[in-house]
């Protein structure tokens, strides 16, 4: 339940701020919350991020809400001349760069094949970094809940799917974000997000050979 507590709130935090979400964000618990899943995880590298995180979140409340906002909007939807840091895997992973390709489809299968559906209102791609970030958080969730053979299941899905989905691409869209990002909250959000991915690598223990960027590449490409 600690893994799908950070899975669910780094989702979260790559929506966009609408009203609730900067509500939520804004009123700073989720900083605890990922703090004691990490405490249980035993990981312990993550307080300056954290401390970082809530020193932002202590601004003046309108002036946070319009800066995320704004930078959201800059970073992952439309700027020129082009979108600063995409959020959708087929964009790194597609010969083209191109969204709603193959890529975009085997993640859509994936999904399907696992038992589960996407929301009808959903309004972006399925290969959206927030939307597989809560696809983890819902597998290790069920994963928490489970035992025997159906725990062992889980997690060979939830290996399968970061190997394949996260792994190949979320390392250089964070990187993008450090990058190019004007705002500290994003910055601070997308190294936790990439530190927490590599945590994960080793926790569940993703074979080199299935976390081969190239090869996956050659796999989505047709090559």
């Amino acid at each position: 339940m600690a893994r799908s507590t950070i899975y669910n709130t780094l989702s979260l935090c790559f929506t966009y701020p609408d009203e609730k979400v900067c509500s939520w964000i804004l009123e700073g618990k989720w900083t605890e919350e990922i703090k004691e899943a990490l405490k249980l995880l035993m990981e312990t590298g993550f307080e300056k991020h954290l401390q970082s995180l809530k020193d932002f979140l202590t601004r003046e409340r309108e002036n946070v809400s319009l800066d995320l906002a704004r930078e959201y909007t800059r970073l992952f939807i439309n700027a020129f001349p082009h979108v600063v840091a995409p959020p959708y895997g087929s964009v790194y992973m597609e010969k083209d760069g191109l969204v709603f390709g193959k890529f975009t489809a085997e993640v859509l299968r994936f999904y399907h094949e696992t038992g589960f559906t996407l929301k009808e209102d959903l309004h972006d791609l399925p290969d959206h970094i927030a939307h597989e970030l809560e696809f983890m958080g819902i597998l290790t969730s069920q994963e928490a809940q489970a035992s025997g053979t159906e725990k062992v299941k889980l997690e060979e899905t939830q290996m399968n799917f970061l190997s394949r989905f996260l792994l190949p691409w979320v390392p250089s869209f964070c990187q993008k974000v450090l990058e190019q990002s004007r705002s500290d909250f994003y910055r601070i959000l997308a190294e936790m997000t990439r530190e927490f991915i590599q945590i994960e690598k080793n926790y569940l223990g993703v074979p080199e050979e299935m976390n081969s960027q190239k090869s996956i590449e050659a796999e989505i490409r047709g090559g």
